[in-house]
């Protein structure tokens, strides 16, 4: 004997559900919604992108006082202007210290450290490595003029590989930049990431300790509802849309 599925209870018992959960999503979203807001009123005030990513570049270029000085000669005009370089948008900054490396490669011996740093294990085509046989033919082509006859075509047979050689450095900073801004994004993301879930627990906790006063939730259970609560209240706005676009449909 077939027995057939009573839809119009099934249905009601999965609107039941989704209820219940848009009621908790609107909760987490709320939630979310605060604390992003707060993330960013503490970001602004305490000025936290300008020490990061003046720790990432000074991470990156070692400490090095050298190297740092002439980044931020050619980057920001000197070293007083540190601050304006580092309180800006990632991709701002780095196009600025992408002008910056340019510079150094065109003129290596005006910026020795910069351009030591940037080329630091270039390939070698031949004999000379990229760095060394670049920073030879740029120094001799700012102190002298080609000759006539022999030495004009010599010239000619350098200044073909060098251009060559200026080419795959070129190629070379520019992938190390790019890596550079990609491990920046990547970092100050999960940054906001995890101060944004820990502050969402955190809200959540309290609210849970308030409530709990008067319904005698265990301790334990509001600590992990509340850690569970901050791992997806980020994402709790997608799951509000999604069930309100489905109870519009009913």
């Amino acid at each position: 004997m077939t027995q057939s599925v009573d839809l119009l209870a099934l249905s009601t018992f999965i609107e039941g559900i989704s209820g219940r959960v848009l009621d908790y999503a609107l909760l987490l979203a709320a939630v979310g919604t605060i604390t992003m807001a707060l993330v960013e009123l503490l970001k602004a005030v305490s000025r936290a992108r300008l020490f990061f990513q003046r720790r990432m570049i000074a991470g990156w270029t070692g400490g090095s006082p050298a190297v740092e000085s002439e980044l931020l000669t050619l980057a920001a005009g000197g070293p007083d202007n540190a601050a304006t370089l580092y309180d800006q948008p990632s991709g701002k900054m780095m196009g600025q210290i992408q002008a910056a490396a340019n510079v150094a490669l065109d003129f290596p011996t005006v910026y020795p450290a910069l351009y030591g740093f940037l080329t630091e294990g270039s390939s070698t085509v031949g004999p000379v490595a990229d760095r060394d046989r670049w920073k030879t033919f740029a120094a001799r082509m700012a102190r002298e003029l080609p000759g006539p006859g022999a030495e004009r075509t010599q010239l000619d047979v350098e200044a073909r590989e060098s251009t060559q050689a200026r080419a795959r450095l070129g190629n070379l900073v520019t992938r190390r930049l790019d890596a550079l801004q990609t491990r920046i994004e990547y970092r100050w993301a999960r940054l906001n990431q995890t101060v944004a879930v820990v502050g969402g627990a955190a809200l959540l906790y309290y609210a849970l300790s308030t409530v709990a006063q008067s319904s005698h939730v265990p301790a334990l259970s509001r600590l992990l509802l509340a850690v569970f609560g901050g791992l997806i209240a980020p994402f709790a706005k997608d799951v509000v849309n999604r069930l309100a676009g489905l109870q519009a449909r009913r």
